[in-house]
């Protein structure tokens, strides 16, 4: 997974306001059905109260349709614990690489999706899998910008 952390000036929601909302941008084909009810189902169960699927607005100006990449956006809302989520959205990813792998015959439109933007306050986290030393040092930095009181989570490559 590549990363690339960002304005990391503060987090969105608090203590206070019922959590923490993030924003996921999944990059590449769209999900199944199945597989993106999949992913809202993990991520209530590890801890978003609420999963919302956005829609995309017109293209900017200056792009054209053909141009834009496709990305599938959720917003994870009332996140006590951003690193259980952001376990939640690699393990997921994992799986879905492992699926596409397994096809033998998979075309450039069935790949897994090759990216995630995780999005929260003014500070931005990409993941792409497989990860490698590098990614999983800027994860495990994240993680621990964002990490809670009484999260006993691992992290990347734990």
């Amino acid at each position: 997974m590549k990363t690339g952390a960002t304005g990391a000036t503060g987090t969105a929601g608090g203590a206070g306001s019922g959590g923490v909302t993030l924003e996921l941008e999944l990059f590449g084909p769209d999900p199944a059905a199945a597989e993106l009810d999949g992913l809202r189902e993990a991520l209530a169960a590890a801890g978003a109260a609420r999963v919302e699927r956005t829609l995309l607005t017109a293209p900017e100006s200056d792009q054209r349709v053909a141009e834009l990449v496709e990305v599938a956006t959720l917003i994870v809302g009332g996140v006590g614990n951003v690193v259980a989520i952001v376990e939640t959205v690699r393990q997921w990813m994992a799986r879905r690489h492992a699926a596409t792998a397994l096809r033998a015959a998979a075309s450039a439109e069935d790949e897994a999706v090759p990216r995630v933007r995780v999005s929260i306050g003014g500070e931005t986290l990409e993941l792409v899998h497989p990860s490698d030393r590098a990614t999983d040092q800027a994860i495990a930095r994240f993680y621990d910008r964002h990490r809670t009181a009484g999260d006993a989570s691992g992290g990347p490559g734990q």
